[in-house]
C-alpha cells in the first residue's frame, strides 16, 4: 500500500510546492491559522495537511479512472443483444418492472431509447381454482383458533388477511355485526345458550373471487367461580335499580345465593395525590430556583453595566482632585453604601469588599485585581487590572483614562438599553396577539350569530 501511495505523495508534494500552499499568505488564511494551533504552533503542519489532501484527491480519481476502463471493457464484450427477443418477467406477487431498452431498426444507424413495462406473471384459471382450494383448507384449519371447534366458541377466531402466502386475499363480513370483530374477537353481548353468527369471506386471487361462508356458534367466554359470583351480584344490582327506580333511593340486596353481601364506599386515597402533588412541588421549586438564580445573575450583571459609567466619572473627578487610587476607590466605594444603604449596587459592594480586604492585609494591587475577577466582567477585570498596573507607574494618565472608559461605557449602556427594550417588546409579541385574537372573536362571534 505504501509503494501504491508514493507516486499519489509525490505529485502532491509537487503541487503543493509549486502553488506553495503551505506558506503564510497563501490559501485559506483562517484555515491556516487553525492549523497552525491545532499543531502547537508547527507551520509545516499547514505543507503536511495539503499534501495529504492532493494525495488522497489524486488517488481516489485514479481508483475512479481504473474501476471506469474495467467496467468499459467489460461492458464492451457482453452480449447487449436480447437472446430471442425475449425479457425475464417479474414472478408472482414482485409486481410490474420498468425496462429501459435500446431499439434498433434495421435500415438506420440510430438508436431510440425506450422505456416498456414488463407485467408481473398473472395466474391461469386453473392455478387460482388450485390456489382456492388450498386457501380454503388452510382457513379450515386455522379459522378456530383455540377452540376446539366452530360449534363452541368461547375464545377469538383467527380471521386471516391473507392465505397462502399473499396469494389469496380475503376481507371477511359477520352476521348479526357487533358480535365478532374484525379481528375475530368476541365484542358483543352472546346469549348463554349461545349465538349463531355466520361468517362470510371473499377470496381474492388476481381477478378472480371465490365466496366462503362458515357458520359458529359463539358462547359466553368460560368464567371462573369468582367472576360468575361477581357476575350475578352484578345483575342483581341492577335488577335492584330497575325496581327501585322510582324511590329516592336504591336497596342494594343482602345476600346471593345465601351469601351475606355487604356494600362500602371505597377508601378516598389521597397519599398518592399527596406524594404526586409533592413530587410536582419539588420539581417546580428546583426548576424556579435555577430561574431565580440565572434571573439574579442576569440582573447583577445589567446593574454592573448599568453603574460602570458613573463609577469611572466619580473615581476619574475625585483622582482628578488629587485623592490618591486607593482614597478615591474607598470614598466612591462607601459613600454610595452610606447613601443607598441595602439599596447599594452590586459595583458598590464588591468595591467595598475589596476595601475591607486591603485592610485585612491583601495587597492593594491584588485587591484591584481581585475586585475585576469577582465581577466577571471584561469592563471591571481591565479597570482591576488598570489601577493594579497603576500603582507602580503612578496615577497620571489615570483620570485621562477613566474619562474616557466612562464615555465609551456610557454608549454601551445606550446599546444595552436598546437590546433589553427590544427582548422586551419580543416578550410581549405573543400577549398581544392574544389580546388581538380575543378582540377578533368577541367582534366577529355576534356578527356569525346575527346572520
Amino acid at each position: 500500500m505504501k509503494k501504491l501511495r508514493n507516486p499519489f505523495r509525490r505529485i502532491g508534494v509537487f503541487l503543493v510546492d509549486r502553488l506553495e500552499l503551505g506558506k503564510p499568505g497563501k490559501g485559506n488564511q483562517e484555515l491556516y491559522q487553525e492549523l497552525v494551533s491545532l499543531s502547537m504552533g508547527k507551520q509545516s503542519a499547514v505543507r503536511e495537511y495539503y499534501i495529504k489532501k492532493i494525495e488522497f484527491a489524486v488517488t481516489a480519481v485514479a481508483v475512479g479512472i481504473f474501476a471506469a476502463g474495467i467496467c468499459f471493457f467489460t461492458e464492451s464484450g457482453t452480449e447487449r443483444r436480447l437472446r430471442d427477443q425475449m425479457l425475464e418477467r417479474p414472478g408472482y406477487g414482485e409486481g410490474d418492472r420498468n425496462e429501459e431498452l435500446d431499439v434498433k431498426v434495421e435500415g438506420e444507424d440510430e438508436v431510440h431509447s425506450l422505456e416498456i413495462t414488463v407485467q408481473e406473471r398473472k395466474y391461469t384459471d386453473k392455478r387460482k381454482d388450485e390456489l382456492f382450494e388450498q386457501a380454503v383448507k388452510e382457513l379450515e384449519e386455522m379459522l378456530p383458533g383455540e377452540n376446539k371447534s366452530l360449534d363452541e366458541v368461547r375464545q377469538p377466531l383467527v380471521l386471516p388477511k391473507t392465505l397462502q402466502g399473499g396469494a389469496v386475499a380475503a376481507e371477511w363480513v359477520t352476521v348479526p355485526y357487533g358480535i365478532v370483530d374484525d379481528d375475530g374477537s368476541i365484542v358483543g353481548n352472546v346469549q348463554e345458550n349461545g349465538t349463531l353468527v355466520e361468517l362470510q369471506a371473499v377470496l381474492t386471487c388476481g381477478e378472480k373471487e371465490y365466496e366462503y361462508m362458515v357458520c359458529a356458534k359463539v358462547f359466553p367466554p368460560e368464567l371462573s367461580a369468582e367472576e360468575k359470583f361477581l357476575k350475578s351480584i352484578q345483575k342483581e344490582a341492577k335488577a335492584a335499580d330497575e325496581r327501585d327506580k322510582y324511590k329516592e333511593t336504591v336497596r342494594l340486596p343482602d345476600e346471593i345465593d345465601g351469601t351475606e353481601i355487604i356494600w362500602e364506599r371505597p377508601p378516598e386515597n389521597m397519599a398518592q395525590t399527596i406524594l404526586a402533588l409533592v413530587i410536582l412541588a419539588a420539581a417546580c421549586i428546583i426548576v424556579g430556583s435555577d430561574r431565580m438564580v440565572h434571573q439574579k445573575a442576569e440582573d447583577r450583571r445589567n446593574q454592573l453595566m448599568i453603574a460602570y459609567p458613573d463609577l469611572m466619572w466619580k473615581m476619574a473627578m475625585l483622582i482628578g482632585a488629587g485623592l490618591t487610587i486607593r482614597a478615591a476607590f474607598t470614598r466612591v466605594a462607601f459613600q454610595n453604601q452610606k447613601e443607598q444603604g441595602a439599596k447599594a449596587g452590586y459595583a458598590y459592594k464588591e468595591m467595598a469588599g475589596a476595601c475591607y480586604e486591603m485592610e485585612s492585609g491583601i495587597p492593594e494591587a491584588e485587591a484591584y485585581e481581585r475586585f475585576g475577577r469577582r465581577c466577571q466582567l471584561p469592563e471591571y477585570i481591565r479597570l482591576g487590572s488598570y489601577l493594579s498596573q497603576n500603582l507602580k507607574k503612578g496615577s497620571r494618565g489615570l483620570a485621562e483614562f477613566l474619562e474616557k472608559e466612562a464615555a465609551a461605557s456610557l454608549e454601551e449602556r445606550k446599546n444595552n438599553a436598546r437590546k433589553m427594550g427590544e427582548k422586551a417588546g419580543t416578550k410581549l409579541l405573543f400577549p398581544m396577539m392574544l389580546m388581538l385574537g380575543i378582540v377578533l372573536v368577541v367582534l366577529m362571534v355576534p356578527a356569525f350569530l346575527s346572520l
